[in-house]
Parts: C-alpha cells; structure tokens; sequence
C-alpha cells in the first residue's frame, strides 16, 4: 500500500466524518464496505485508530486534522492547554524519537497517542518535546532510579528505599537530580530479585527485572512524571582483577519511542 492510496482513503473517511448528515458510522461502514480491502493491516489499524481517536477525543483535545503530514502529525489541538501536535499509533516500535527531533524547535509539542489496536481506547499519550541539556545541547530524558535498602549509622535497616527522579543528557550524559523520594517496601530491582517477591523460578532473570521496572514505571507516571522515559538501578560494576571498577545506573525499562537516542548505561558517583 502507498502513502498516496493511504492519504487517499484517509482524506474521503474524514471528511464523511466531518459531514453533519453522515458522520462517524456511514464512515465506518465506507471503511469495512469499500477500503478496507484496499489498505494493508498496518494501514487499516492504523487509520481506524486516528478515527476513533478523532472522535473520541476531537472535542476533548480540540483537534484539528492534520493535512498528509506522514510520520509528522496527524492532528493538531490541544493538551493540557498547550498546544500539540498529536501522532496517533498502536505500536511505538515504529515511532522513534529521532524521527521527530528535527520538527521540534520553538513550536507546538509533539505528543505520541498510544491506543490500544483491539479497541482502540487510549493507553497513553506520550511526550516528546524534551528539553535541551544547558552543557552540549542534547536532549534531556526523565528516569526514576530506584535504590536499595536505607540503613542508619548503626548499620540497621530502617526498612525503607529511596526513588531519585532525574533527567540524563543523550549527548554528554549529565545526570541532573530533580526530586527524591521515600517509600516502605519498594525495593530495588536488584533487592527485589534477590528476596524473590512474587516471582517465578521459571521466568529468566532480565524478564523478571524488566516486569518489576515496568511496574514501577507505570506507578511513578501517574504519581510525579507524565514524562517519564525510564526506570534504573544503581550498581557497581567491575571492570578490574582486583575488584576495581565504577558505579553506574543501568536501566531495566526504557520506552522504546526514546531507544537509541537515551543512554542505558550512565557512570555516576558512588553516592546517590
């Protein structure tokens, strides 16, 4: 299927949608009876997701239909009361941040609408107008690190763990602390492991370390960052016979619209 037949197809169902005597439903039914067999699956998922998003959403986000903007944007409105541009999708493996840096200056913010592609209902809506690092000019990507165990100065546990939200640069990897929290029984990734918490013997260990980072991702996106990109733990990693080496945070989960452009490897200070 061509960009040309896509936009084709795309410009006849929204304008039906658009028309106050036919709507949304005559435009479904143009959909299924007349193009469905002339779009591919990626195609027809895909375009039937920018119509439920549209009509769902249209006045929630007072969007406007986006012109054949391609991989751009498919509409523009508003977010939160700021103005976007929103690119609609059901798989984030084909939205890449690098394909947006370049449109991303002064302008509108660009939002990636993650719907679900069996009912089309909205997963999340994703930034990706990062800001610029003050040092070389890279870009700045929100992560929560998740840390081990807090002990007083007599070495007894006081059965806590800290959270550091910050943002490291994809160009000279600056990490820049913004906040930091205490929490009663969220562990480390490491720790979490290690004592077996609800895990399953069978499941090998870096599905088990990404399946409690996504939880964690997942908790601290509604609780301090909608922008949050990443989920790491801070460990020491040796490089040396004689046990010599550096700290670093590892990230267990990384949104896959920043892979590539986000470090997941960072050396850092032994403190955190």
């Amino acid at each position: 299927m061509s960009a040309e037949t896509y936009n084709r197809i795309r410009r006849i169902l929204f304008s039906v949608s658009n028309d106050p005597k036919r709507g949304f439903s005559a435009a479904y039914d143009m959909m299924e009876a007349t193009y469905r067999q002339q779009l591919d699956v990626h195609g027809y998922i895909g375009l039937m997701a920018e119509l439920r998003f549209y009509q769902r959403h249209g006045q929630e986000y007072c969007l406007t239909i986006g012109g054949d903007m391609g991989k751009h944007a498919d509409f523009a409105g508003m977010y939160r009361a700021e103005p976007t541009r929103f690119d609609v999708t059901t798989n984030l493996a084909f939205k890449r941040f690098e394909d947006y840096e370049p449109f991303m200056g002064k302008g509108l913010a660009y939002k990636i609408a993650l719907l679900d592609h069996q009912n089309f209902e909205i997963v999340d809506v994703l930034n990706l107008a990062f800001p610029r690092c003050e040092l070389c000019g890279g870009h700045l990507f929100p992560a929560i690190v998740l840390l081990g165990r807090n002990y007083d100065r007599h070495g007894e546990s006081l059965w806590s763990n800290d959270q550091v939200l910050l943002e490291v640069c994809g160009g000279c990897e600056e990490i820049i602390e913004r906040n930091r929290f205490t929490h009663h029984g969220l562990l480390s990734v490491d720790e979490n492991f290690d004592y077996g918490y609800g895990l399953d013997d069978d499941v090998p260990a870096f599905d088990r370390n990404r399946d409690y980072a996504v939880s964690a991702y997942k908790s601290f996106r509604r609780k301090c960052s909608d922008y949050l990109m990443a989920v790491g733990s801070h460990r020491y990693h040796v490089t040396e016979r004689d046990g010599g080496g550096h700290w670093a945070i590892d990230f267990d989960f990384m949104n896959d619209a920043v892979m590539g452009s986000m470090p997941r490897h960072v050396e850092c200070s032994h403190k955190m």
